[in-house]
Formats: structure tokens, sequence, C-alpha cells
């Protein structure tokens, strides 16, 4: 990950009434009638490299961002061995950098995995925009619940499951996301998804070195549950992967509490 000041290049505005991602993203539950009132909250569209670093843990920041197309992660730099530590990856319609605190102290760093397209909105406009918008306050609600249960989930892998169903837990969380919020990289008669993300991105979200992810992972293609070749993941045997990892797709449910 690239720690340098990173630049920014921003790029035509996508109009909200047209964006690919808006059923996947917060602003999902405003009406059509109402998007172009909404748009004005969102005050820039950047483009990023991959693994460029747009926000840092510790510093104060103004914005929140939707990602709108390519791959990013979440992260802590563990502070005495200056390891990283995987919070999430990031797909289209993700939200990042909304917490709760109002100084703008960030308390975890964000970077791009492939070259990402943000929208960006003033992290002062928030409130606002929650008044304003009653079905993006539940939106924003129904998010934080979802990536909670993932984080649980992460949580007791970490602690309780061996490496094995740690990694084939991730694949499968992210195959499933894949295929929901990035149609276009799912090939149904391959059953296969574009998957970016390196060996040491794993090992940093499940805590194991490159070695051992490697070691599970062609373990698991040696059993012929997975095939993962040339940045494409394909599950060849879901049932007995899901079995593994403990793993059910309402993990990944979208559906509103509210």
């Amino acid at each position: 990950m690239n720690h340098k000041a990173t630049h920014k290049q921003s790029v035509s505005f996508t109009e909200c009434t047209k964006c690919p991602i808006r059923n996947v993203s917060l602003f999902k539950g405003v009406p059509k009638e109402r998007l172009e009132q909404t748009q004005d909250y969102r005050k820039n569209q950047i483009r990023l490299p991959a693994r460029s670093r747009i926000f840092q843990e510790g510093e104060s920041h103004d914005f929140i961002y939707t990602l709108y197309s390519g791959w990013a992660i979440l992260y802590k730099t563990i502070s005495n061995t200056g390891k990283r530590q995987i919070l999430r990856f990031l797909l289209p319609g993700d939200l990042m950098g909304y917490q709760t605190n109002a100084s703008g102290i960030i308390s975890h760093s964000a970077g791009t995995v492939t070259e990402s397209i943000l929208c960006a909105f003033p992290r002062n406009d928030l409130k606002n925009m929650l008044i304003d918008n009653h079905e993006i306050a539940l939106r924003l609600l129904n998010m934080e619940s979802r990536d909670m249960s993932l984080c649980q989930n992460h949580l007791i892998a970490a602690g309780r499951k061996t490496a094995k169903e740690s990694v084939a837990f991730v694949l499968l969380e992210l195959f499933y996301r894949v295929q929901n919020q990035i149609k276009n990289s799912y090939h149904v008669s391959s059953q296969s998804i574009e998957f970016p993300i390196t060996q040491e991105d794993i090992g940093d979200a499940v805590g194991l070195t490159n070695v051992h992810v490697n070691r599970v992972i062609k373990e698991l293609m040696d059993e012929k549950l997975i095939q993962c070749h040339k940045k494409r993941l394909s599950i060849l045997d879901e049932k007995k992967l899901s079995e593994l990892a403990e793993f059910t797709p309402d993990m990944m449910s979208d559906n509103p509490l509210i």
C-alpha cells in the first residue's frame, strides 16, 4: 500500500439518476424524483490508482465516500509491529469514512486494491442529509448492521476457526458479495468472479502469513473446492466449501431491518 500522499484526480460526475450502483449504495431507497436534490450533497467524484491511500488512521478527514467502482480495503496498522490487519474488503456501493465520533479523526485507514472511483460527501453535511432524507438514514442503519454482523463472523473465525476454515469463509463472502455488487464481473458459465486481491491481502484479513495462505489455497484447489487462477476465483463445490467455512448466504443479507 502506498502510504505517501495520493494524487486524487477528479472525473466527470455521474448523475445519481443514472448511477449503475445506486441499488447497492446508500441512496438505494431515495425516490428517483428526489435524486437530483440528494446529488447536491456530493461534492466530488475522484479516481485513484491501484494500491493508493484514501485516508490514514489518526488523521482528521473531511469526507465520507461511496466506492463507485473498483475494490478497496479498510485496515488498521498494528503499532508495535507495523503489520496490517484488514478489517473489511470494500466493493462498489460500500461506504467508507463514516464513524460516529464528531471529531473527524479516523480510527482506521483505507486504500484501493484496484483503480477505483469514489463519490465524496462532506462530513459536515451528513447530519442534514440524514435529517432531510429518512430513506438514507434507514439505509445507513441497515448497511452498518450488515457490516457489524460480518465483523462478528470474522472475529469468531480469528478466535475459533482453523486457517482453512477462515480462508474458506473469506472466499465465500467475497464470492457472494461480488455477485450482488459487481454483477458484470460474475461469469455464470464458469461460476467465477474477478478476484484482484492477493494472498497477502487474504493473510492480512485472517491473520496468516503468505506461506500459510498459499498452502491453504493449494489444499482447497487440490480438494477441488475452488479454482483460483489469473485473478479469477471459481467455486467448484459450494456445498462442501460452505460446510467447511460454516457459511450461509443469509449472512450477506441486505434486507431492511425496519
